[in-house]
């Protein structure tokens, strides 16, 4: 077959064998690091999915060699054409081979594939040459491997085209042209279909945390990677540079140690169930409970069922999202890890392990299930969840009622929470404690309600308004579902939202207002009491911490959030921290500070200032806590910082790095 189609995909298997032979070889070499404790099939597994990366790795690299073998045009078939097509290709080839070689022996040394962050931080490293050269001379089986590889792709290279085509054998241009037109469409299509990594347009593109949808534990996220697509994919995302706050790691860990350490490891855990409930976009501003003083006290909101479990929840005057959207409230409810610039998903980090609340409650015996009406690929979600220790997974795929999909986003929330209701039922008829989680989706763009409830709900300034009434109604069939269910009153609920959604009321519309959302603690039992907390600041990073303090968990690990009940430790401090596009804000009791760039731009008593328009940082000889609300901020960035770069914001990495 001369077609150059046929030559662009015949090389492209050739390359894409030469990508998996690398990873055989990059698994042997490594064996102790991301081998131990597979089966062949889970490797089987892996090794499948490493074809997924490969592809869209392939398809990042060779975008120009398809676009110039697809071109409609006859002067393809030519053996000049093709000639330099054909050296385009091995030169791209040879580079992604040779990177990801070398990474076989750089892998030991950066306990990660290597990313776009290598150029920054080896960018000035003026003997980078001396070191490449003894690399060369140390590790030569693996550059004799890489160097074999190249010539694998030049010697399989497959090139049919050794003269030019006579006229007619062409078809006529009526014919020829547009054929090769549509042909150029398809195939540049599926080229950009393969990069991607799927064609769900609702689907995020293939990202180095996409591994997880392959893997058990983050340790074998180097086996399904390859080198080219971690690089490839970070070259717009940068990683951090250490602000150097703290000079010494004693000074640093004695301002600020996200290492919580148990009090009592023999005291027995409580074993009582627990349901986290987050909702999609559901603002502090849309509740009534909250809001009673606006509009001369005649505001009511659009959560009247929110705001009764409200009323019979422990709860908080102050109570903060850690992050503006969805995937930065999954690590930071989950893992305790808060969005600083970017979200901690989209970093080149995003595979470091992370202490994750399902992982620790499975090895306590809990079983751990996550719910979310939307198709499976959504946001990340079950690539996160299976990263964390989520083993159950159950999104628009399971729930397999196309008729109670929206039309854009996900399945109406009346009808998934009822189907969350029975299959809460079902897990507690197994006897086990659980952690089932559900997240909802109606109250997300483009709000739609089902026709049958159009008149029900209460319009408002935005039509989210509506929206948040219908989540906040099918939270109450929800409620209504359970109520009389043998585990019910052996159950704690947590209820957040995942961020705050669109404002309309200029009393939110600030950096204060953007990031308040209701986080409350329930228990049918009253074992946590109801009442406001006054005092105390809620953030989502708190949620696993005073989770697994009201469990009495027994065992060490690394959250940035604190156990909001644990006042009467030393270590305690009744802190919030959030980000929003570079300026960090800090919480300490009723004072708020902002920085940016290293810098101090504001302060505000934000309870008495809640739309923060009188800056006070030309007083700020007035604050005596001043001095320790920047060191403790800086010491969160910078431990922040330093773990994730050394990928100790797990436990178990961090007593592997101090033997």
């Amino acid at each position: 077959m001369k077609q150059p189609a046929v030559i662009m995909a015949v090389n492209f298997a050739t390359a894409m064998a030469l990508y998996t032979i690398a990873r055989l070889v990059f698994c042997c070499y490594n064996f102790m690091d991301v081998m131990q404790g597979s089966t062949s099939e889970s490797f089987t597994r892996l090794l499948a999915g490493g074809l997924r990366f490969d592809l869209s790795a392939l398809c990042y690299i060779n975008i120009l060699f398809v676009v110039m073998q697809t071109l409609p045009f006859r002067f393809r078939d030519t053996p000049l054409y093709q000639q330099i097509v054909k050296w385009l290709f091995i030169i791209f080839n040879t580079l992604g081979l040779l990177v990801n070689a070398a990474d076989i022996v750089y892998f030991e040394f950066g306990g990660r594939r290597t990313t776009a962050s290598f150029f920054s931080e080896f960018g000035h490293e003026s003997n980078i040459g001396k070191i490449l050269g003894e690399s060369i001379t140390q590790y030569w089986p693996v550059w004799i491997f890489g160097l074999l590889s190249v010539a694998a792709l030049i010697f399989l290279y497959y090139n049919p085209i050794k003269e030019r085509k006579h006229p007619s054998e062409y078809a006529p241009g009526a014919v020829y042209y547009p054929l090769h037109t549509i042909l150029f469409l398809c195939i540049t299509s599926i080229t950009f279909i393969g990069l991607r990594g799927g064609w769900s347009l609702k689907m995020h593109p293939l990202r180095m945390d996409s591994a997880q949808l392959y893997i058990q534990e983050s340790k074998y996220a180097p086996i399904v990677l390859n080198t080219p697509f971690t690089i490839l994919t970070t070259l717009h995302k940068s990683g951090f540079k250490d602000p150097g706050f703290y000079s010494s790691g004693a000074q640093l860990t004695a301002v600020f140690d996200p290492v919580h350490k148990s009090a009592d490891p023999h005291q027995s855990m409580e074993r009582k169930n627990i349901v986290v409930i987050l909702m999609e976009g559901f603002s502090t501003e849309y509740t009534g409970y909250y809001n009673h003083d606006l509009d001369g006290g005649q505001y009511k909101g659009y959560t009247p069922f929110l705001d009764s479990l409200i009323s019979l929840s422990y709860h908080f005057r102050t109570s903060l999202a850690n992050g503006i959207r969805s995937v930065d409230a999954m690590p930071g409810v989950f893992a305790g890890i808060p969005r600083y610039i970017e979200p901690y998903c989209y970093y080149v980090y995003a595979n470091n392990t992370l202490d994750g609340l399902p992982e620790m409650l499975e090895k306590e015996g809990y079983r751990c299930a996550f719910y979310h009406g939307a198709p499976n690929t959504t946001l990340g979600f079950k690539m996160f969840t299976n990263s964390i220790g989520f083993r159950e997974y159950y999104g628009m795929n399971e729930y397999n009622d196309p008729s109670q999909f929206d039309g854009t986003w996900a399945i109406f929330d009346e009808p998934y929470l009822q189907y969350f209701a029975s299959q809460v039922n079902q897990i507690a008829a197994e006897g086990q404690p659980f952690l089932a989680t559900v997240f909802t989706a109606s109250s997300h763009q483009p709000y739609r309600v089902p026709d049958e409830y159009q008149d029900k709900f209460p319009e408002g300034p935005h039509r989210m308004h509506k929206a948040v009434g219908y989540s906040d109604y099918s939270l109450r069939r929800f409620f209504d579902a359970i109520k009389d269910k043998p585990w019910y009153s052996n159950t704690l609920f947590v209820v957040s939202a995942d961020h705050t959604g669109p404002n309309s009321r200029e009393e939110y519309n600030n950096e204060y207002g953007r990031f308040r959302i209701p986080i409350f603690f329930y228990t049918p039992d009253g074992s946590i009491p109801a009442r406001c907390d006054s005092t105390r600041i809620m953030q989502q990073i708190d949620i696993t911490p005073t989770l697994l303090g009201l469990l009495h968990y027994g065992g060490d690990y690394v959250s940035f959030g604190k156990n909001v009940f644990e006042t009467d430790s030393a270590k305690y401090v009744n802190y919030a921290f959030n980000d929003l596009n570079g300026t960090s804000m800090y919480y300490l009791d009723t004072l708020m500070i902002q920085y940016s760039n290293n810098q101090l731009t504001g302060i505000y008593d934000y309870l008495r200032d809640s739309q923060l328009k009188n800056n006070l940082i030309d007083s700020k000889e007035r604050f005596s806590q001043l001095p320790f609300m920047e060191s403790h901020m800086q010491a969160i960035i910078q431990q922040y910082i330093q773990r994730m770069k050394d990928d100790r914001l797990a436990i178990r990495n961090e007593q592997a790095d101090k033997q």
